[in-house]
């Protein structure tokens, strides 16, 4: 048995346990299933008692403490965009995540003697990381903005069907996405076999059109991360044809008149990019909403990730005019603390208009794709 086929037979073995004690729940036999975060169905049982029996209430908790944030062919998925609302659910995540602090802290300290050698204080040094922290952070907001809005947005919902429908049988012999190439240091050095190439040419041209690192799930586009003040992790060709890459020598700095951008819209000049215009221009704030920024989008991502493909998937029958109570469990959720009624109140008006800006953009979709 090769490791590849050992890590999914453990892996496996979430789901087996998931349908043994509910051999008659039919989501489990479906491509995916999406768990709901604890706090939220502690919300959702608060303001919506008698939403579930107690079996169901199990279910929704064994699903989380199992499978984490879900199944896909069986198997556990990790997306990194809503990390904060699950622990790592096997072992094979939890070590990645170990990997990736052992080389961010290694990194770091080859960073400090760096400085210290070229005659950087403690203070100065401190200084460095706590605005290379401010920088990735202002990255990664931006960053789960705009997976909000890739899926919520016709034009890539309608790219993602027809990259499905062309290559989901090799998806599913895979038994997971690929993702774009890594540097060459990272890389495995055998060569891509003849028969895998069109595969390989099909999902890095799908990547590289939305700026993607891979996707988690059919659902879940995860948009590659940016270094605004590290190195790329992603191969020479991945920055080509995915972003903009900028050399930029030092004696440039000496003003302030070049903008980055306007460097940036020079190059979008080329109209190779006109499928990114709604997120670029004013509709990413919305129509006619001011201020609908990355900030909503975010909203809008855990709203269709947590409402659309996990509570309506398994309930949406039994939850027709019970939208308030909805949007009041969802306000609790994401404030992280029960609120009083006043409070609530106040903070719930937010949480419905994003909500119906949310069905408003997914009824685009429907229409877009003829359903």
């Amino acid at each position: 048995m090769s490791q590849d086929s050992k890590i999914q037979e453990k892996y496996h073995t979430a789901w087996d346990e998931l349908k043994r004690r509910y051999p008659d729940r039919l989501c489990l036999d479906k491509d995916v299933i999406y768990a709901l975060p604890v706090d939220f169905i502690h919300a959702l049982n608060k303001h919506l008692p008698g939403l579930w029996s107690k079996q169901e209430l199990q279910f929704e908790y064994d699903l989380n403490e199992i499978a984490g944030m879900g199944l896909f062919l069986k198997q556990p998925f990790w997306y990194p965009l809503l990390k904060e609302y699950f622990p790592p659910s096997n072992d094979g995540t939890r070590h990645f995540q170990a990997e990736h602090t052992r080389i961010s802290h290694d990194l770091r300290l080859t960073i400090e003697d760096c400085m210290r050698s070229n005659g950087s204080s403690e203070l100065m040094i401190k200084n460095y990381f706590k605005e290379e922290e401010k920088y990735k952070l202002q990255a990664q907001e931006r960053q789960i903005g705009y997976a909000g809005w890739l899926v919520t947005d016709p034009g890539f919902q309608l790219s993602n069907t027809v990259f499905l429908g062309e290559w989901w049988g090799m998806i599913q012999q895979r038994g997971e996405f690929p993702s774009v190439p890594p540097m060459k240091m990272l890389r495995d050095a055998t060569p891509l076999p003849k028969s895998q190439r069109p595969f390989y040419a099909g999902y890095t041209q799908f990547y590289y059109d939305w700026s993607l690192e891979r996707l988690a799930t059919p659902h879940l586009p995860v948009p590659m991360h940016s270094n605004p003040v590290g190195v790329s992790q992603y191969s020479e060709e991945v920055d080509g044809a995915a972003g903009l890459t900028l050399f930029i020598p030092w004696y440039l700095l000496a003003d302030q008149d070049l903008k980055l951008h306007d460097i940036a819209n020079h190059h979008l000049m080329y109209g190779h990019k006109k499928h990114l215009q709604g997120w670029f221009g004013n509709d990413n704030r919305g129509e006619d909403k001011p201020g609908w920024g990355y900030n909503r989008f975010s909203t809008m991502l855990k709203m269709f990730v947590f409402l659309e493909c996990g509570l309506f998937a398994r309930y949406r029958e039994r939850l027709n005019r019970k939208v308030r109570n909805i949007d009041e469990a969802f306000t609790e959720f994401l404030e992280g603390t029960e609120l009083d009624p006043l409070e609530l109140d106040k903070k719930f008006q937010s949480t419905r208009k994003t909500r119906q800006e949310l069905q408003r953009r997914l009824k685009k979709c429907r229409e877009a794709g003829g359903t």
